[in-house]
């Protein structure tokens, strides 16, 4: 989604979906209202932080290479 980062700006980036999709079922596990169990909401929020990095700096349009033709000479 976001093209090519160089290594460090991915790392940032799948970091901070990380920590604030846990953070986020860190607090709906933490709810009264809610019935999810910490537990279940961290590992919920873990598990949507995963999939959130990985559509964040996975590239959908990637290029395929096809192998060059090379052409015969006659002798």
């Amino acid at each position: 989604m976001l093209g090519p980062l160089p290594t460090l700006h991915r790392f940032v980036l799948v970091l901070a979906a990380l920590v604030v999709c846990t953070g986020i079922g860190f607090w709906f596990g933490a709810m009264p209202e809610i019935p999810l169990n910490l537990r279940a909401g961290l590992l919920a929020g873990t598990g949507a932080g995963v999939a959130a990095a990985f559509v964040l700096v996975h590239d959908f349009h990637q290029q395929r290479t096809r192998p060059a033709r090379s052409r015969r000479r006659a002798h």
